[in-house]
């Protein structure tokens, strides 16, 4: 009978395999990823495996240690590889699947609101230099997408060349390898970025942009094209989750004061 952890193994095999096989399924990889982009990619692909749907995981001690939540009896956990490769498993639990203690502390869980999009923007170019085009949010995404592709590509192009025999790659030039491998990135990043920014993706970024996808047929290229995406789209999310938590306090606190101000009023009508 086989174990847990290799039962978890094929798993990952099987939905590595094939995610990059069609449109609907690096899409819906992208959308369950974008929501755990603090996750490596090797988490990423069991929780779509396991819990697409998933928008907050941790492990349960971190939940009660440093959340005050519990998880709720019963809830099913996502298993993810360990961290010490010894064989053995992590177990992750979504928020969803916990409730508030008398201890509980809030949540760093950000949600992107149309009056944050001036902040967001500035944040982008901020992070990834000067956009070509940011008259609106989901040009500013593009931009800032080809422009941290363009950024950090180098490194990534070199580990991708090393590990493409056997797939599809393997029959491209080196500058076709390379054309496919940044539109492959930069099309990806976007999505996630723009998933999580509560935009309509698949209104911006077409089927054909995902075209060459198809081409990382094997677990390593795959690998070089989910963690290039991975770790590109983590730097972008994780500059703009502080801009839009920041946002939200700021919002907050004039809302306060301003309820303050009307308080004080009430009591001194005749005051301007």
């Amino acid at each position: 009978m086989p174990t847990k952890f290799q039962l978890i193994t094929e798993l990952y095999d099987q939905t590595v395999q094939s995610v990059t096989g069609s449109y609907q399924s690096w899409t819906g990889f992208l959308r369950a990823a974008c929501y755990n982009y603090k996750c490596p990619f090797d988490d990423q692909i069991l929780i779509y495996a396991q819990r697409p749907d998933a928008t907050a995981v941790l492990e349960m001690e971190r939940w009660n240690r440093q959340f005050g939540r519990w998880v709720n009896r019963g809830a099913k956990s996502i298993a993810v590889f360990g961290d010490d490769g010894q064989n053995c498993l992590k177990l992750y639990f979504d928020v969803s699947d916990t409730h508030a203690s008398r201890f509980a502390r809030p949540l760093p869980i950000w949600t992107m609101h149309p009056a944050f999009e001036p902040e967001v923007i500035e944040t982008l170019e901020a992070t990834f230099g000067a956009l070509s085009e940011k008259g609106t949010l989901s040009d500013a995404v593009r931009s800032a997408s080809r422009n941290a592709v363009a950024d950090n590509f180098q490194d990534y192009l070199r580990d991708l060349r090393d590990c493409r025999d056997g797939s599809m790659l393997e029959e491209l030039d080196e500058l076709n390898v390379e054309v496919a491998y940044r539109r492959a990135l930069e099309s990806s990043v976007a999505y996630m970025l723009m998933t999580r920014l509560s935009l309509p993706a698949p209104a911006y970024i077409l089927p054909e942009d995902f075209a060459d996808i198809y081409s990382f047929d094997t677990p390593s290229t795959i690998n070089a094209l989910g963690i290039a995406t991975s770790d590109i789209a983590e730097m972008g999310l994780r500059e703009i989750s502080r801009t839009v938590m920041q946002a939200r306090r700021e919002q907050n606190f004039a809302k306060d004061a301003q309820i303050g101000y009307d308080a004080v009023k009430e009591q001194n009508p005749t005051e301007k």
